[in-house]
């Protein structure tokens, strides 16, 4: 009976703080979506009055909804530019800071000879392949900057299928065409796992190739003064949210 009720009083606690907690609303750009379990694991930890609360999407899409009005405290991109133009919009508190250094791969299901690198685009055995819209989403601009700087761009354009960010341009990979460009990060997502062996279903692009992803945030206008964006803000540039991007594959700053 004293063992019920001490479970119960402890079941009654724990809806009470997870109610009571204060949440952070935050645009998030597609990339980051399975690492973002992790952030909020580890950022109510640190912070117990606080929850994280991520919204994802195609980095440009996301400045669109926040410059007309979406009420969003922190935005989370895929690079510094988008951030940068909440910042040049008058649409920010503070400058960009990046948080963490993007990796882009090429991803496939089939047996495709890698061993090409992302030359085995041209290949016959390649019918389409996927990438995120490079006017909305960072890493499909860097996968096209990659096909361009290597001679490979108008050779494999027609068998371009268009997705509107990373995390469509994965499904894409994994159900309908034979590769696709894809953030590295997208490897420990569970509809990847599977496909995880590196040189057999996935190579890294050659950096050399496209502008580093800089992964850039910045905190929306209006809410600096907000002590549980204070928090997140300080959580991300924690050791402990860095060891976190780093374990899904991202660079530090």
């Amino acid at each position: 009976m004293r063992k019920s009720l001490l479970l119960a009083l402890g079941l009654v606690l724990s809806l009470s703080l997870a109610v009571a907690q204060e949440k952070v609303s935050i645009a998030a750009a597609a990339n980051i979506s399975a690492v973002a379990p992790s952030l909020s694991t580890a950022f109510a930890q640190k912070y117990p009055a606080y929850q994280a609360e991520f919204t994802f999407g195609a980095s440009g899409a996301l400045v669109t909804q926040i410059l007309n009005g979406a009420p969003y405290k922190v935005f989370l991109s895929a690079d510094t530019g988008f951030a940068q133009k909440l910042v040049d919009a008058g649409q920010a508190d503070g400058k960009v800071a990046v948080y963490a250094v993007g990796k882009l791969i090429l991803l496939t299901t089939k047996k495709l000879d890698l061993s090409k690198g992302i030359a085995v685009l041209t290949d016959p055995s390649v019918v389409q392949f996927a990438n995120s819209n490079p006017e909305t989403a960072p890493y499909g601009r860097a996968a096209q900057e990659a096909l361009t700087k290597a001679g490979l761009l108008d050779a494999v354009k027609s068998k371009l299928v268009m997705a509107q960010d990373v995390t469509q341009a994965l499904q894409f990979t994994l159900t309908s065409t034979d590769a696709g460009f894809v953030n590295k990060s997208a490897l420990y997502s569970k509809a990847a796992k599977p496909y995880d062996k590196e040189g057999v279903f996935w190579i890294e692009v050659d950096p050399k190739l496209y502008t580093p992803i800089q992964q850039g945030f910045v905190v929306v206008k209006g809410a600096a003064s907000d002590p549980g964006v204070a928090a997140f803000v300080a959580f991300l540039s924690s050791p402990e949210a860095r060891s976190i991007f780093a374990s899904f594959g991202y660079g530090t700053p």
